[in-house]
């Protein structure tokens, strides 16, 4: 968080330091005990702090919305020897003179974490007016800190000069003239017998002084220090998390705008955490633990930031033990059913594993249908009901209430889903020409050539259609051309657009840049980025229940942090590894499955100028081993542990697979 010192002709009076919670577009919690003090001309900032961490410290001449934070360190350390850290901010306040040459700094507390620090002369501080929130919520600070037109409606106005309180609602703060800033009816600095002050009415003469000469208005500024990174703020080890929690979250990085935010565990997120742009609330994230098995879980904060350029940077909390425990868990939970039937699943687990359980069923209006009963000795609670040849077909959502003898929590409910398939399901194949100054780049573009011959060999449509072949690779996929002076991108991305949303397409590998929130290299160019939402709002799978769903079977993205965000759900997969097939039976749904990175991936060292072959090995073994016959997840094992791929152990656990875990290559495609 930061404080900052107003500077106009000269930095002069006033140091204020305010836990203010904006750093760039986003916001961070305030660093608690932090400290400003201003020995000499130098501005002396002072907080709490972990060894293991660093920080941001920022300054800003006001608060106004206009001005932008100035950043005067960035992973600045915190001092190892102790658990105080100190930044020296060198003569930022000069010192202006009275015709009594006295000065002095006065310190007044305003409540919480906030000080501040008002320098004037002597004689002024005792006559500086003050404002003081209404409803007691804190002390009084200097009007003057406060920018022209700010709301001071919520404040009381105490003249000290006149010992005269007013409600600040009848007061409006002006713009500062030579001698200070004006407020309707009171004057809060200028110039008198002595240096003091007198209230003078809004547009009245100003008191030429007499022979004591005069005084400049203090001065305001502000600084900031905040932790860089992720962090989960106000949870230790050890907690226990039930329901819906509300978790806080601190921000911090030098640039970009945060495109994603989550909870994740072992390095992969929760799905029901995710946050993606537009829709990022900064100071916290929503987890439902009911959706998580009771026990001991590992939990961190991510975040990722882009900027306009295609700069991205990351960043994951330290992880945190934390227990959860509901007496009712949904871990196993299905939310939609019907696609291939007419059967829906009902799966629960009881903390209690010995217990008795009734759930009660109603249809879309909430009528009330019937109940299920029975006794559970390992804690399952589930039955599927096949409503063939009942008024339920048409149903498009059930609904539940579950009792047991300890317990009656809220269920979620399930959808009907409408995905008719009108043939095999076409495959989208595409790959980004990034790296065209990459030695041995043709290499690294016929990566995908194993999906699109096994597609090819057995007659199934490949949409954009392929570019030929090169020494490498007998199949390449279409190119998405790079660089913005290259009016081809657009067309080559609109294409893409165009096989990506064709109803035949079920089925999409592509390699590129890519992040949590889409598909690309720049979010800001909407032309050559494809986000989860727009992808979510073509194919109707967010929200659930959409009558004209066009869900995926398989995808495949071999693209940065693609696994991090909610492209699973944006394609109609569900966020959730390992789902069982016989869940997918019972519910009446087509298996399917997602891959994606759940880290940063480097296709090329020293300035983009070697290629990394252990990429290419590993995504080219993922294929073979899928052609072989194997699913999705053990094919990923066996491509990283036999195949001379390096650094096996990183590729094993930064390639997350979500839903069907045995999903094989042509499996359920018809």
């Amino acid at each position: 968080m930061k404080t900052i010192i107003n500077e106009s002709s000269r930095l002069l009076a006033s140091c204020v330091f305010a836990c203010c919670l904006s750093l760039f577009t986003f916001k961070a919690f305030a660093i608690e005990g932090l400290h400003i003090s201003v020995p000499s001309t130098n501005a002396v900032l002072s907080w709490p702090s972990d060894p293991s961490e660093t920080y941001i410290v920022q300054y800003r001449q006001t608060l106004s919305a206009t001005d932008s934070w100035a950043t005067l360190a960035d992973y600045y350390p915190a001092d190892s020897s102790t658990n105080i850290t100190f930044f020296i901010d060198p003569n930022p306040v000069q010192y202006g003179s009275s015709s009594s040459g006295g000065s002095s700094f006065a310190a007044m507390a305003t409540g919480g974490n906030t000080m501040s620090l008002a320098r004037a002369t002597t004689e002024s501080v005792a006559s500086v007016p003050m404002a003081i929130p209404a409803d007691g919520s804190g002390g009084a600070v200097p009007l003057v800190l406060y920018p022209p037109g700010f709301n001071l409606s919520k404040f009381l106005i105490f003249d000290r000069a006149t010992g005269e309180t007013v409600n600040g609602a009848d007061y409006s703060i002006q713009a500062q003239s030579p001698l200070g800033t004006r407020v309707n009816g009171l004057h809060t600095m200028g110039s008198g017998s002595g240096g003091g002050f007198s209230p003078t009415p809004m547009g009245g003469p100003v008191p030429d002084g007499g022979s004591g000469g005069t005084v400049q208005a203090p001065e305001t500024g502000f600084y900031q220090v905040v932790r860089d990174g992720a962090h989960l703020f106000g949870l230790t080890n050890g907690a226990i998390l039930s329901g819906v929690v509300t978790l806080p979250i601190e921000l911090a990085n030098n640039g970009g705008t945060v495109s994603t935010v989550s909870i994740t565990e072992n390095d992969a997120p929760i799905g029901n955490s995710i946050q993606v742009t537009p829709n990022i609330n900064p100071l916290s994230t929503t987890l439902d633990t009911t959706l998580l098995a009771n026990g001991v879980h590992m939990i961190s904060a991510s975040a990722r930031w882009d900027d306009t350029n295609g700069g991205l940077w990351e960043a994951d909390s330290p992880p945190i033990s934390v227990t959860v425990s509901n007496e009712i868990s949904f871990e196993n939970w299905m939310p939609s059913f019907g696609e291939t039937g007419n059967t829906f699943l009902f799966r629960a687990t009881s903390a209690h594993a010995s217990t008795d359980w009734v759930v009660y069923v109603y249809n879309y209006t909430n009528a009330y249908l019937g109940y299920f009963y029975g006794h559970t000795d390992d804690g399952d609670i589930s039955f599927y009901y096949d409503y063939s040849g009942t008024s339920l077909t048409n149903n498009p959502k059930f609904s539940f209430e579950i009792a047991t003898e300890y317990v009656d929590p809220p269920t979620p409910p399930t959808f009907k889903v409408t995905d008719p398939w009108s043939g095999p399901g076409a495959w989208v194949a595409v790959e980004q020409h990034a790296w065209d100054s990459t030695y041995d780049s043709d290499m690294l573009y016929g990566e995908l050539g194993g999906f699109i011959g096994g597609a090819l060999g057995v007659n199934w449509t490949i949409m954009p259609p392929p570019q030929g072949q090169n020494q490498y690779s007998s199949y390449l996929a279409y190119g998405l051309t790079f660089g913005a002076d290259n009016p081809q991108g657009d067309t080559d991305w609109q294409a893409f657009r165009n096989a990506l949303y064709n109803p035949a397409s079920r089925n999409l590998v592509y390699f590129g840049h890519g992040g949590p929130n889409g598909i690309g290299q720049n979010p800001a160019n909407p032309n050559r980025f494809i986000t989860s939402a727009e992808i979510a709002n073509q194919l109707h799978t967010i929200p659930a229940g959409q009558a004209n769903r066009h869900a995926f079977r398989f995808v495949f993205l071999d693209g940065c942090q693609t696994a991090k965000g909610n492209l699973p759900e944006a394609f109609g997969i569900l966020h959730r590894e390992n789902v069982d097939l016989n869940d997918y039976i019972a519910a009446s749904m087509r298996p399917s499955a997602f891959a994606g990175w759940n880290a940063t991936k480097w296709i090329t060292f020293l300035d983009g100028y070697y290629l990394n072959y252990d990429h290419v090995t590993f995504i080219s073994a993922v294929q073979t081993e899928m052609l072989l016959g194997n699913g999705i997840h053990d094919a990923i094992h066996n491509a990283a542990t036999g195949w001379n791929v390096v650094w096996s152990f990183n590729w094993v656990n930064q390639m997350a697979v979500y839903g069907f875990w045995d999903l094989h290559f042509g499996q359920y495609n018809n």
